[in-house]
């Protein structure tokens, strides 16, 4: 029996043990016989084992990419809320640091203002004011509305007896320019008579002294005309009287008249006084504006005071906070933001390509892959596709008719909201980059 060892290379045979410098020899001098090498088939197995994987790849990756689109221009977006003062004011109190989360409502910062003490007062003396100017228009309107018609019955009655008055002195007057006529013409009556007398007298005293008629009938031709001549006498005074009368009667016919008018002009003054009410109601509105200027003073003041402590609008986390104690700010000044990290208030904006676009709509399921956190996947649904590619709201849109066009494919905004539960422990952030796989198959149009 003969056996090799290549450690020590000995040949062993029953009789002697015989040394070489090396198995080589050994082979060569037919001690130990030549064994044929067997073939390597495992580099075969290895390339068609390598073959069937990289072709169930390919299979599944053609599935895959005819159900899916996917993109890594990609990043979450959030409504990020600044906080900013909305009154002239110093900070007095930080509440929060960078990076604390807070709820709505709860307190971030607080100002102060040593003059809003004293506004606060200066609108409440304003206000007073106008309520009591307001008091005092109100009461005034009722009493002139009872003077006034007071005022306008008295005028009016003063009116309406100087108005009778003077009918009645019209009458007088009447009246006695038909007595001055009545006793102008008896007046002529009794002028006839004494010319008539007169000349019977004349002739019996001539007949008489001729001795033609008797002494009793000159004596009575003497009485006739003595009685004509008082007659005319009487007449004439009768007459004279009548036209005093005429004249008193027509002086106070002209002060009735006059009268009259005072009382017309009287009844026209206080029917103008009237409109005094009309001024007084103007003046009520007016001080009733007054008061709602001066509540509202107070009441902007007030909101000025509130406006003091500053709340977070929506919950989140605080971010660029660049306000100091005792700095001096202004309004619309920014003090902080909060960065709001619920999934119902940050977004998915990826950019698809146009050739993708015609298998895309809202509603799709979504897998979000983010940078930050490799080997997670969050869920999100398709929300909306932007009605323009992004070319077209940059700043300066590409003009194809300028000479130089290029055929570019176009990006499309797509909007994709996270579902509700994807991320409990608020890991998102806006600004993040990420990579987006929709699945096009379920639902597809």
């Amino acid at each position: 029996m003969k056996d090799a060892q290549s450690g020590n290379r000995t040949v062993k045979n029953t009789t002697e043990t015989v040394e070489f410098d090396d198995l080589d020899d050994l082979r060569d001098s037919g001690e130990i016989p030549v064994v044929p090498k067997p073939k390597r088939r495992w580099p075969q197995l290895v390339g068609l084992v390598l073959l069937v994987v990289a072709a169930v790849a390919g299979w599944r990756w053609w599935q895959f990419s005819r159900t899916h689109v996917s993109t890594e221009n990609a990043q979450i977006q959030g409504h990020v809320s600044p906080i900013s003062a909305r009154i002239s004011a110093t900070v007095k109190e930080i509440r929060v640091k960078e990076g604390d989360r807070v709820e709505v409502g709860q307190t971030l910062a607080v100002l102060e203002d040593p003059d809003l003490a004293l506004r606060i007062r200066q609108a409440e003396a304003k206000l007073a004011v106008a309520e009591a100017q307001l008091k005092v228009a109100s009461d005034t309107i009722p009493v002139t509305v009872k003077t006034n018609d007071a005022k306008v019955s008295q005028s009016e009655a003063g009116l309406a007896a100087t108005s009778s008055a003077v009918e009645s002195a019209a009458a007088n007057v009447n009246r006695a320019e038909a007595a001055l006529k009545t006793g102008q013409a008896k007046a002529d009556q009794a002028r006839a008579e004494l010319s008539r007398t007169e000349a019977d007298f004349k002739r019996y005293e001539t007949l008489y002294r001729q001795g033609d008629v008797s002494a009793q009938r000159y004596e009575s031709a003497r009485t006739a005309y003595e009685s004509s001549k008082a007659g005319v006498t009487a007449a004439e005074r009768a007459v004279d009287q009548s036209r005093a009368e005429v004249r008193d009667a027509q002086a106070t016919l002209q002060r009735m008249r006059s009268e009259s008018r005072v009382a017309a002009g009287q009844v026209s003054e206080t029917r103008a006084a009237g409109s005094t009410v009309v001024v007084q109601q103007d003046q009520r509105t007016a001080a009733l504006a007054q008061v709602e200027q001066a509540r509202a003073d107070l009441d902007l003041v007030k909101r000025q005071v509130q406006e003091t402590v500053i709340t977070a609008p929506v919950a989140g986390v605080v971010g660029q906070l660049t306000a100091q104690v005792g700095q001096k700010i202004e309004p619309a000044q920014a003090l902080m933001a909060v960065v709001p990290l619920d999934a119902d208030r940050i977004y998915v904006e990826a950019n698809f390509k146009e050739t993708v676009l015609g298998r895309l709509h809202p509603g799709q399921k979504a897998d979000v892959e983010v940078d930050a956190f490799p080997g997670e996947v969050f869920h999100a649904t398709v929300e909306g596709i932007s009605p323009a590619t992004g070319a077209q709201f940059a700043l300066i849109p590409p003009d194809n008719a300028t000479g130089n066009y290029n055929k570019i494919v176009q990006w499309v905004p797509v909007r994709l909201v996270f579902d509700k539960d994807t991320d409990p422990q608020h890991k998102l952030r806006p600004g993040l980059s990420l990579t987006v796989t929709v699945e096009t198959a379920a639902g597809s149009r």
